[in-house]
């Protein structure tokens, strides 16, 4: 006798005047933190729907709190990149003597690849993760679902729990404002590239390891050009061109609040992203992308899936250094090439913008088998 596949339960549509919360813990307010739990929650907090009266309230902090009374009625708590065993065994305390006693789901929070073999080892994750991946893979196992950014890692997380969501990454309009800058002829004396992220893309500068995201030919192209152009980064830079540091411009990372006038002010021609074509970098999102594309800085991408859809990507340095050289020489391609990044990516750009909040609050009702009043 065949078996019976029984279908999901139908989803319940969230009623006028309904008041749903949930709480996030976040293990940083300064990247991913704050780009993935802080700024949606706080335009969830304040957003109004077009035909109901339904609120949603969303709180967030680094403290955990004990109270059983905090927790009650909350639909879920997210637990944003928890990783150690101290972390762990506070989460296994919540669900065993709070959670299962006010019916409050556990959902973990990650849009890193941490799975075995795929950070390589000059990231500086790798040591963090290599110690700590056995309980990050018990928390997932412990949640009720996993939230992360891309289809991507999805796939790779579903191994361990099998309600994983993928909630995109967006920018907050409300900070990087809708004056996008025209894209016009190069007036600087110097044309202007520019780079920005966090030392994670490279081996760190006191370590014995080496290896990073630009390919030696780019780095040598850097060292080469510095007469000609301006190179421009914030945050980080390989470890290969600390020697000519006094010949490029190096400028300290923002707050995550100041960052998108920053680059703004910088007076931008050309973006470079330039990934190594490993798993750890294949799960990623496109958010450097976004933020490109939102400051009018075309751009220059590494052939690989975050990506995969941008006017101008490379298989190798040479096809990066020669896109260069061709976008630097013609303004026509620069604005082409601009536009084109634009249209992919207007859609899913800001957080405001093609109901992107309603369909990021209904990724976790529908886990729940609720989901939001069509309007």
């Amino acid at each position: 006798m065949s078996k019976i596949k029984l279908k999901n339960p139908p989803m319940k549509v969230i009623p006028n005047n309904s008041r749903i919360s949930w709480h996030g813990y976040v293990a940083d307010k300064g990247g991913c933190g704050h780009l993935r739990v802080i700024i949606p929650y706080i335009l969830t907090n304040i957003h109004r729907f077009k035909n109901s009266n339904i609120q949603i309230y969303t709180s967030y902090g680094m403290n955990y709190s004990m109270d059983e009374n905090f927790y009650k009625g909350k639909l879920f708590v997210l637990f944003q990149r928890a990783a150690t065993f101290e972390q762990l065994k506070i989460i296994k305390f919540l669900k065993k003597n709070i959670f299962n006693k006010t019916k409050t789901a556990i959902i973990y929070e990650v849009d890193d690849d941490f799975t075995e073999g795929s950070i390589p080892e000059w990231n500086m994750a790798a040591d963090y993760f290599n110690k700590n991946r056995k309980y990050c893979l018990n928390i997932i196992e412990n949640a009720y679902a996993v939230s992360t950014s891309t289809e991507y890692l999805a796939k790779k997380l579903r191994k361990y729990n099998k309600r994983v969501i993928v909630n995109q990454n967006h920018l907050p309009k409300f900070i990087w404002g809708s004056d996008i800058p025209e894209i016009k002829e190069i007036k600087n004396k110097k044309p202007r590239i520019y780079w920005g992220g966090s030392s994670n893309h490279f081996a760190l500068p006191n370590s014995d390891k080496n290896g990073g995201d630009f390919g030696n030919k780019l780095i040598d192209f850097i060292k080469k050009t510095t007469d000609i152009y301006d190179w421009v980064f914030i945050g980080a830079i390989p470890k290969e061109i600390i020697e000519i540091r006094d010949k490029i411009e190096l400028h300290e990372w923002q707050s995550v609040l100041y960052y998108p006038h920053y680059i703004k002010s910088l007076n931008i021609d050309i973006g470079i992203a330039p990934l190594a074509k490993h798993e750890f970098n294949k799960s990623k999102s496109n958010i450097k992308a976004q933020e490109y594309t939102a400051a009018g800085i075309p751009a220059i991408y590494t052939n690989i899936i975050p990506y995969e859809n941008m006017k101008l990507i490379c298989d190798s340095d040479e096809e990066m250094i020669s896109n260069i050289e061709m976008l630097v020489s013609d303004s026509n391609k620069r604005k082409e090439v601009w536009e084109h990044d634009y249209s992919v990516l207007k859609e899913d750009l800001f957080w405001e913008e093609n109901n992107n909040i309603e369909k990021y609050i209904n990724n976790y009702l529908n886990m729940f088998n609720m989901r939001l009043p069509e309007d």
